[in-house]
């Protein structure tokens, strides 16, 4: 009897060995799989600078729901008053991918299953008492408000040994090209090193440094450095603490209006960001979603009716690009939608200065985008801010993160494409001031900054960068932009 229980107990346990072991491939290769969130684009903005991009211009718009149809006649765009969809990634897995590795979804994956960090490290905080919501009341207190919270979060007091790359990123979007973070200082540094570290010293002990300048020097950022060197030429990695998608770290640059030829330095080696350009050129697939590389090679294109050959030797240009983003479906009640939109407003506004300026299908994705700026400008009507989940009317947003986080996405883009008319409306100005109430309301303490979840300071830096280009164009508004 002692003997077939011994016996029953290791058959068992040898299966349940088999079955853990099972359990464990099929989940990693479920987080190899794993598509990535896609927050807001994340880019920089220069304040004062009196171009953001070329953005379409409309000289009117309208305040009800149109009806949609996709420009070209695929199911890329929304097609009813009320609708919600889900992404199709059936045929988002290429066979192959560019620099020998294997790309599933949107994170580079080369067989090693650790090599991704896909957890979360940190505990969500407990939620705090809120000051009440206190919105400007004029357009000069709107104007002292934004620039003191421009002040408070362009040069945030986070040292940049406690900060992912991904940090850096977001908060570039507020301070593009002059954010700052603190590092430990080089000069005290080498003191240390030649007197010892226990002599008195005069120097602080930290100062600052340009976030994206660290990032394209590869500086250690909480042990993590964003760029590596793959088949000879940089590439920015993808995954938690990274970008959390693609063309992330080209389109920041391109917002902060970096040079072509600014430095990046990887070890030893020395690069330019025109390389990190070249390098996302060959990784465009079919498919893959390049909302966000889209905007950087944009913004980086010397011509737009240039054409390239990516990795897999197939002919690729910012026209195809512009097709690509206009078929692939997206979340319409996700910030994929904004991405796309984004997309598809510097593809367009590039091409237009091209050959194909004149072309119908150019003429077809204007039209969409107008027709999608009046859907966007109708979730404003009732309300200073819009009360549901991006395009998906069936959920309401029930958290005031959640209402940043969302409006601020919304209004980004309405702002990028907004007439001087629309501009000047009340229903823009009351919904940027009231963004501005909720920026002030959630974020009014500098001590909690470092404490903040990833999707929170997504949301602080886009709802920071719309305050900030609203102010931009406001300002040059009786100049309209091409």
């Amino acid at each position: 009897m002692t003997g077939e229980r011994e016996a029953t107990f290791f058959r068992t346990a040898f299966w349940a060995a088999i079955g853990a072991t099972a359990f464990l491939a099929l989940n990693a290769n479920a987080a190899a799989q794993v598509v990535y969130p896609s927050p807001q684009f994340d880019g920089g903005f220069v304040p004062n600078a009196t171009s953001f991009g070329a953005p379409v211009v409309v000289d009117s718009f309208s305040n009800g729901g149109p009806v949609f149809s996709d420009s070209f006649g695929t199911t890329g765009f929304p097609a009813g008053p009320d609708f919600s969809g889900s992404p199709n990634f059936s045929n988002a897995i290429p066979n192959g991918a560019p620099f020998g590795g294997q790309i599933i979804g949107e994170v580079p994956f080369n067989g090693d299953i650790n090599s991704i960090p896909l957890l979360e490290q940190k505990q969500p905080n407990a939620p705090r008492p809120l000051p009440a919501l206190n919105v400007p009341r004029t357009d000069a207190d709107f104007e002292r408000r934004v620039e003191a919270l421009a002040r408070r979060f362009s040069k945030p007091p986070l040292s940049i040994e406690g900060s992912t790359p991904g940090r850096l990123l977001r908060y570039s979007l507020i301070g593009g090209a002059d954010a700052t973070f603190l590092a430990p200082n080089r000069a005290l540094a080498a003191e240390d090193a030649q007197n010892g570290p226990n002599i008195p010293q005069t120097t602080p002990d930290l100062e600052p440094i340009y976030a994206l300048g660290a990032l394209c020097w590869n500086v250690p950022c909480d042990n993590r450095r964003i760029l590596r060197v793959v088949d000879g030429r940089p590439l920015a990695k993808v995954g938690f603490g990274f970008q959390s998608k693609r063309g992330e770290l080209l389109a920041a640059l391109a917002f902060a209006k970096i040079d072509r030829d600014y430095e990046i330095r990887i070890n030893d080696e020395k690069f330019r960001v025109q390389d990190l350009v070249d390098a996302e050129k060959l990784a465009c697939s079919k498919n893959a979603n390049l909302s966000t590389v889209a905007v950087g090679l944009a913004h980086y294109s010397q011509n737009p009716d240039e054409t390239w050959t990516n990795a897999f030797g197939e002919t690729w240009s910012l026209a195809k690009i512009l097709e690509q983003e206009t078929r692939r479906p997206v979340d319409w009640g996700s910030s994929e939608a904004t991405d796309k939109l984004l997309a598809l407003t510097f593809l367009l506004a590039r091409l237009k200065k091209g050959a194909l300026r004149d072309s119908p299908e150019l003429k077809r994705a204007e039209r969409t985008l107008v027709a999608l700026k009046g859907r966007v400008w109708s979730f404003f009507n009732d309300a200073p801010l819009s009360e549901t989940l991006f395009f998906d009317k069936k959920i309401k947003l029930s958290t005031p993160h959640m209402r940043l986080y969302v409006n601020g996405a919304l209004l980004r883009w309405l702002t990028l494409t907004a007439s001087a008319e629309e501009l000047r409306s009340e229903k823009a100005r009351r919904a940027v001031f009231e963004l501005c109430a909720l920026v002030d309301q959630l974020f009014n303490s500098v001590d909690d900054l470092d404490k903040l979840a990833p999707l929170d300071e997504e949301s602080l830096a886009v709802a920071m960068q719309t305050l900030l280009l609203y102010r931009a164009r406001v300002k040059n508004a009786a100049v309209s932009p091409n």
